[in-house]
């Protein structure tokens, strides 16, 4: 077909990834976005010839983000105008609990000092759905996507703004597309040799098959300490029971009875604590055999996990709140939460709640893995009583169990906000509809009560 149309073969590859890029970014920014000057246009036709795009998180009332405006726009017009690439930004109010929603005044200035394109003001629910899937905790945020409308980069903020205070940007936008530093394969980041307690080196065929414990900590500090404490007695442990698991720490000592990074390792060393952002010791990343990373939360779990009963920790779509699993403690505190309660149902009746919900927890599970993000949404069931449970019940005031399931969406970093599903006819659709619902703030917000919201901090922190 290329010879007989005289098209390059690469070139038609190159203009269906496009094409296929421009698909993605309609499904996950809406069929059109809205241009300064011109209005709302066509989100396909508009991104149809971009090879990368960036996602900007802001809100015109943000003093920060007005701030990022200066180097974003320099770095924008060197790319476009002057070195004529295929990039495009798309800004997204950002939906940020306990701050008012952006006014149609407020962004239309706001679009006058930007040449891009926008999400539409009154398109809430993509505002949500995104500020959500992307799991934005403070803004100015920029999201990197590539050909395939994948995450390359899921916060390039601080480079633009550090890098662009040189000379007018040329470095930075010499290193375009700017791959992020965390790379997908953390275990290729941690090099080639290792030391053992004794002093004696291992290779990394140590490794193979096992899941692995990053450690960044420090044997002078107390709290440092404590922690190994608790870590030794898990490792040792799971070791005994022959549980395919290791553990790498940024900081070698003879005492340590797992392996470290050489002393010599700076540059690696360095690498990783700028990939994980390390700000305070301790902290334990988890990643698989494979070098994904499974949790940065690794001393929550092993606070609270101690015997590592649930090993390996690996995320799922969708979990029981009555039997609460380590991994995702605390982060009902942080993260939009769907729960399905129905410990006064039948089995069956159980078996198909759990059947409806994960479609829509394996969507939402499978568009946070795409966007290198954390899941923007939680999902459980609760099938039996737990204090965990109770405590729900008690601050969403929806009574003791009955015979028919309900269904509630917890919004706690929203100042313990949360919404009730009308009624008990708990389908895959139904459970769609409610979120989306959310989304465009069509339910009725309730607040959980100011003590229950504090008992409900102390039993998940």
């Amino acid at each position: 077909l290329g010879r007989r149309t005289g098209t390059c073969t690469s070139c038609t590859n190159s203009k269906f990834a496009s094409s296929q890029m421009a698909v993605e970014l309609a499904n996950l920014l809406g069929p059109t976005l809205y241009k300064h000057g011109v209005g709302e246009v066509g989100t396909k036709a508009v991104l149809k010839d971009k090879t990368h795009v960036g996602i900007f998180f802001g809100a015109a009332w943000s003093g920060s983000c007005k701030q990022f405006l200066e180097p974003l726009v320099k770095v924008y017009k060197k790319l476009t105008e002057d070195k004529k690439k295929k990039f495009e930004i798309v800004y997204v109010p950002a939906t940020v609990p306990g701050r008012p929603p952006e006014d149609e005044q407020s962004f239309k200035e706001l679009m006058e000092i930007m040449s891009w394109l926008a999400v539409p003001l009154s398109r809430k629910a993509v505002h949500r759905k995104l500020t959500r899937r992307f799991q934005v905790r403070q803004i100015p945020m920029l999201v990197l996507l590539d050909a395939d409308a994948k995450t390359i980069h899921r916060d390039i903020t601080p480079a633009v703004t550090h890098i662009i205070e040189g000379e007018d940007g040329d470095s930075f936008a010499e290193q375009f597309p700017w791959d992020e530093k965390r790379q997908t394969n953390i275990k290729s980041m941690l090099g080639d040799q290792f030391l053992k307690g004794d002093g004696t080196t291992v290779s990394i065929q140590e490794l193979e098959g096992k899941y692995i414990g990053v450690l960044f900590s420090a044997t002078w500090h107390w709290n440092c300490r404590r922690f190994q404490q608790m870590l030794e007695y898990m490792y040792e442990k799971l070791k005994n029971e022959g549980k395919a698991f290791e553990i790498v720490d940024m900081d070698f000592s003879a005492e340590i009875p797992w392996l470290a990074l050489p002393q010599k390792a700076f540059e690696v060393k360095q690498k990783l604590g700028e990939a994980f952002r390390v700000e305070q010791c301790p902290m334990l990343v988890i990643i698989d055999p494979d070098g994904a990373v499974v949790t940065t939360e690794g001393v929550e779990i092993v606070n609270k996990d101690t015997d590592g009963d649930c090993f390996p920790w690996t995320p799922k779509p969708l979990y029981d709140l009555s039997t609460l699993e380590p991994e995702i403690l605390g982060e009902m505190n942080d993260t939009v939460t769907c729960v399905v309660l129905c410990e006064g149902c039948s089995e069956d009746v159980k078996q198909e709640l759990t059947k409806a919900m994960m479609p829509v927890a394996q969507e939402a599970f499978d568009a946070a893995k795409a966007s290198g993000c954390e899941a923007g949404m939680l999902f459980f069931t609760a099938t039996e009583t737990s204090d965990v449970v109770h405590q729900l019940r008690m601050s969403c005031e929806i009574g003791e169990p009955t015979a028919s399931p309900q269904m509630v969406i917890l919004d706690i970093p929203d100042s313990g906000a949360y919404y009730v599903f009308d009624g008990d006819n708990i389908t895959t659709e139904t459970m769609s509809a409610f979120i989306e619902d959310y989304d465009e703030e069509r339910l009725e917000r309730k607040e959980l009560q100011e003590d229950a919201e504090a008992a409900d901090g102390e039993g998940t922190d």
